[in-house]
C-alpha cells in the first residue's frame, strides 16, 4: 500500500466523523499516518539511539588511556592517531560508531520525497484545512505576511516554527553530558553536534516554509514521537552547558 493510498483511506474514514471533520480530517490523517510510519521505523531508530549511546560510553571508558597516549606522542600527531586507532581496535571500539545512527535519517529521505509529492498533488480530499490552517497542501511561502518579504502569514508560520523547535529539543536530548577527559575525536564530535543543533532547526524551518504545510506537520509529529522514544532510551533534557 502506497503512502498516497494510505492517506486516502485514512481521510475517507475520518471525514465521516463530524468532530474530526471540524478539526480537519486531512490533518488528522497526516498525524495518524506519521505515527504509523514512526512505529514501523521504531526498531531502526531504537538501534540508532542504542548504538550512539554505546559508542560514546566505550570511548569515554578509554579516555584515560587516550590521555596517556597524548602525553607519550605529544608533538607527533601521526603516531598519536595510529596509537589511538590501535587502542580502539584492541578494545573493539568504533570511533565512528555514532555516525551509523545517521542511517535511519537516510531512510527518511525517500519517505519525505514521497510525502512531498503526495501533499503537492493530492486531490483525494475536498477539504484540506487543519485547525486554523486553511490548507495543508499549500506552501507557506505562497502566503506572505508582507508581499515581497519571505515571511509567511502567522497561520502558515506556526507549523515551521513547531517543526524547528521540536528538532532543536530532539537534538538537545541526544547531547551527552560534557566529559572532562574527552578525547580529541570526542571534542570534535561535540563541536559538530553543537553546530548541528543550530543549523538543523533553521534548515527544517526553511524547508517547512517552501514545501506543503502537511510536510511540516509530518516532521513535527515525527519529532514528537522520536522525542518520546529518546526519553525512554536515553533519558530527558540536557540543559545548556551540560
Amino acid at each position: 500500500m502506497t503512502i498516497k493510498t494510505g492517506l486516502s483511506l485514512l481521510y475517507n474514514t475520518f471525514v465521516t466523523v463530524p468532530v474530526l471533520q471540524a478539526i480537519g480530517a486531512y490533518g488528522v490523517s497526516i498525524i495518524v499516518l506519521t505515527i504509523v510510519i514512526k512505529l514501523i521505523l521504531a526498531p531502526l531508530y531504537q538501534w540508532q539511539l542504542s548504538l550512539s549511546r554505546k559508542s560514546m560510553q566505550e570511548q569515554r571508558k578509554l579516555a584515560p588511556e587516550v590521555a596517556k597516549l597524548k602525553k607519550k606522542y605529544k608533538g607527533d600527531p601521526q603516531k598519536l592517531n595510529a596509537a589511538t586507532m590501535e587502542l580502539y581496535r584492541e578494545h573493539g571500539v568504533n570511533p565512528l560508531g555514532g555516525l551509523a545512527g545517521c542511517f535511519p535519517a537516510v531512510i527518511q529521505i525517500p519517505i519525505l520525497t514521497a510525502l512531498y509529492w503526495v501533499f503537492y498533488t493530492f486531490k483525494g480530499a475536498a477539504d484540506t484545512h487543519f485547525l486554523f490552517i486553511p490548507s495543508l497542501n499549500d506552501l507557506p511561502n505562497h502566503h506572505l505576511l508582507i508581499p515581497g518579504v519571505p515571511v509567511p502569514t502567522v497561520v502558515y508560520l506556526v507549523i515551521p516554527l513547531l517543526a524547528a523547535a521540536s528538532t532543536w529539543i530532539q537534538a538537545r536530548m541526544m547531547q551527552q553530558p560534557a566529559n572532562p577527559l574527552a578525547t580529541e575525536q570526542e571534542l570534535q564530535t561535540q563541536q559538530m553536534t553543537k553546530s548541528m543543533q543550530v543549523m538543523m532547526p533553521l534548515m527544517i524551518a526553511y524547508f517547512a516554509v517552501i514545501t506543503p504545510a502537511g510536510l511540516g506537520l509530518y516532521w513535527f509529529i515525527s519529532n514528537c514521537v522520536a522525542i518520546i522514544q529518546q526519553y525512554l532510551v536515553n533519558g530527558g533534557w540536557r540543559p545548556p552547558g551540560s
